[in-house]
């Protein structure tokens, strides 16, 4: 891994995809990041891309993480993916200790999809990509942990990392858990990482003096709409994104 220090080595971010109900256009994103909540919405992300059969096992936060990823891997044939989500198919959890409470035998599909690489494997599925693939948990730093996961494998040599992030709000009884002040509704992003290209903007990781001032996605979407040179991306475990012009 190229590093100095404790900081990343460079890695360029080819294209990136985000989605939220109802955030459709620039002016949708700006009200968002000012903390307007995302409107109620019909639409559900598309992916129908996938097979049918693998469309009906996703759930929302499925929906949201392959509608995403997959519009990231325009002329791409293979990825190492890296999936990060706090915390992941909750709903489903849900249901699952429901039954044992009730002492009713769990569903085998149900339970293959709660886990958090369910939504890695039905990705790997669907495109038939063997490459490697990553599940990342990590509290409220998940965001920053997912996207550290993707930028050291491009540094030790993957030619196309595809880093995507999901998660949506809380189901009952978890609504008032502690440590969900703040938490994010619906929202995915992906980024596909690779190698620094010849006169790109090039981007590390590196240790912050400080902690997220505002919760991670915001300050990484900020950082990527509004072309920000720096985004401070931890709770507990702090890092920052910087971005630095590409020579030539």
């Amino acid at each position: 891994m190229q590093q100095t220090g404790d900081q990343i080595g460079g890695f360029g971010i080819r294209r990136w995809r985000a989605w939220a109900p109802g955030v459709e256009t620039g002016s949708d994103w700006e009200a968002w990041l000012a903390g307007a909540p995302a409107a109620a919405s019909p639409v559900q992300p598309d992916v129908s891309q996938l097979p049918a059969m693998l469309r009906r096992r996703l759930d929302p936060l499925g929906r949201m993480a392959l509608h995403t990823a997959w519009s990231c891997l325009d002329g791409v044939a293979a990825a190492q993916f890296v999936f990060a989500s706090r915390h992941g198919s909750l709903p489903r959890t849900v249901e699952l200790l429901a039954a044992l409470a009730r002492q009713q035998p769990l569903s085998p599909t149900l339970f293959s999809v709660s886990v958090h690489n369910g939504t890695a494997g039905l990705y790997s599925m669907a495109r038939g990509d063997r490459s490697a693939a990553t599940a990342v948990a990590a509290g409220a730093d998940t965001l920053g942990m997912g996207l550290l996961e993707a930028a050291c494998q491009v540094n030790t040599g993957a030619a196309h990392v595809l880093f995507c992030y999901a998660d949506e709000s809380l189901p009952e009884p978890y609504t008032h858990a502690p440590g969900n002040a703040g938490n994010c509704a619906a929202f995915s992003i992906a980024m596909l990482l690779e190698p620094v290209a010849p006169a790109s903007d090039v981007y590390r990781l590196l240790p912050a003096a400080s902690a997220a001032s505002e919760a991670p996605v915001k300050a990484l979407l900020r950082f990527l709409i509004e072309h920000r040179a720096n985004a401070d991306l931890g709770v507990e475990q702090r890092w920052r994104l910087q971005r630095s012009p590409g020579a030539g």
